[in-house]
């Protein structure tokens, strides 16, 4: 029996319909014929089916139970009721319990039932397309989900939601890498504006010369080189969000054009007379300290009061604890989807790395070391020698172990490793309040486990206390 071939499950009563269809499509699929429904149902329970071919009456089992029962063990399975005596009410019964289609008996023509089995698996074909179509365009796509349960990030959420159907401005403050403009897709997917564009753009890498004509538009003639009109972003999201970020780098003069935009609702295109009305929701972010710049003239403070009747500011990494494994499994799912390879987990020794990591860049330094680290990874599971080396030689701002020298200094990977675990377990220890129940629970690693761990390592009060199950073995 080739494993790859289709597999069509065949109940009936009637020996002589079995051997029929069997004999009309054993040589395009595996088929299994049953007489007796329960038999066909440990079957199932066991054994994987493509297609179901069910009689609808039979002794034992109505077709309806052995259908329901069929979705249940496989709901990928597709079920096609075979029977004499259909009506309208059986067939609304038959379709709420998950059948696809259906045949009347006598079924004369064999072709005609090998079309309609290969319709319904073109059907499954479509369908399972679409959702690996759909995987890859989540996959490739910007990221719209706030993922993380610390608290500040349950508090982000709260406040993302709240925000969303207001019309206000809203200012993103944070650090580098993470994921304002991630925050500003959230309020506009979340808001009455998300069927509209979002336009975002960085104000930062755009030539001072030319910021006016690309937020505003120009008008041809308006200076050397505008040989056609150019609608500028502002009318370009008409209807929709205009994400402005790094909104602390715009020059002056643009800032005096965008706080009329803001205040008057009405853009003006470089080298014209004529204002235009727009609906545009601004959400701007920066990673610049606007306070400093207000107090250096480098930013208006009318201009930031504007900008500002909402502030959001993000959490950096480190501050959200074991958001940091959530993160990772899902950049991990997305980066194998984009690279074209199954599906890879994290090693419990990498996941203690990304724990222990201070992440001096943020979300956006944990999606480059997953895209490295796939790259590098073969199999299935990312192992700690798929990570970039800097993740091992990098500190946490605050509270080191007192071991001293970098992971690295000694290049064989068994000291290596030691030097490392002990010190995860050290700040483990220490964030835990030297709890090892606690410990255990933020680290998932079994109670008895992780007391040999600090035995073994020499971590800890109970670090001279080595017993015989704790050797190395």
């Amino acid at each position: 029996m080739n494993g790859s071939r289709t597999r069509i499950l065949i109940v009936d009563d009637d020996p002589l319909v079995l051997e029929s269809w069997q004999a009309a499509l054993r040589e395009r699929y595996d088929t299994h014929p049953f007489r007796n429904p329960l038999e066909a149902e440990r079957f199932v329970e066991r054994e994987r089916i493509d297609v179901a071919l069910i009689d609808l009456q039979m002794p034992g089992r109505d077709g309806i139970e052995l259908l329901r029962n069929i979705k249940r063990a496989q709901p990928d399975a597709e079920v096609v009721i075979v029977t004499g005596h259909a009506s309208i009410a059986m067939a609304v019964e038959a379709t709420r319990a998950g059948a696809l289609d259906f045949l009347t008996k006598p079924v004369e023509d064999p072709g005609a039932l090998v079309l309609r089995i290969e319709s319904v698996l073109e059907r499954r074909r479509l369908v399972a397309d679409n959702i690996a179509l759909r995987n890859v365009v989540n996959a490739l796509g910007p990221e719209t989900l706030l993922v993380g349960d610390s608290e500040p990030m349950k508090r982000l959420r709260a406040l993302v939601n709240r925000l969303a159907d207001s019309q206000a401005p809203v200012l993103i403050i944070g650090e580098s890498g993470t994921g304002k403009e991630l925050v500003a897709r959230t309020l506009h997917a979340s808001s009455p504006r998300r069927r509209r564009p979002f336009v975002a753009v960085n104000c930062a890498a755009i030539a001072e010369s030319l910021i006016d004509s690309e937020l505003f538009g120009h008008e041809r003639g308006a200076f050397t080189g505008a040989m056609t009109s150019h609608k500028g972003l502002f009318e370009a999201a008409h209807g929709g969000v205009l994400f402005l970020d790094e909104i602390g780098d715009v020059p002056a003069s643009t800032q005096v054009r965008l706080l009329r935009t803001l205040q008057e609702g009405e853009v003006r295109s470089v080298g014209s007379t004529i204002s235009r009305t727009v609906d545009v929701r601004v959400v701007a972010a920066t990673n610049v300290d606007l306070e400093r710049a207000m107090d250096d003239s480098r930013f208006r403070r009318d201009l930031y009061f504007r900008l500002s009747t909402f502030r959001i500011e993000l959490p950096p990494l480190r501050q959200r604890g074991d958001d940091v494994v959530l993160l990772a499994r899902r950049l991990l799912d997305r980066a194998a989807v984009r690279a074209g390879v199954t599906e890879k987990r994290l090693s419990d020794e990498v996941i203690a790395v990304l724990r222990t990591y201070d992440w001096p860049g943020n979300v956006r330094e944990l999606g480059n070391v997953i895209e490295y680290a796939v790259t590098l990874c073969d199999g299935d599971v990312i192992e700690a020698p798929h990570l970039p080396a800097n993740i091992f030689t990098g500190r946490r701002a605050s509270d080191q172990p007192a071991e001293a020298g970098g992971l690295l200094d000694d290049m064989v990977y068994r000291s290596a490793r030691e030097r490392f675990e002990r010190r995860y377990l050290a700040e483990l220890l220490r964030v835990s309040g030297s709890n090892l129940s606690e410990a255990a629970r933020r680290s998932g690693v079994d109670r008895s486990n992780l007391r040999r761990m600090l035995r073994r390592l020499g971590v800890g009060p109970d670090a001279g206390e080595r017993g015989e199950d704790d050797d190395d073995s």
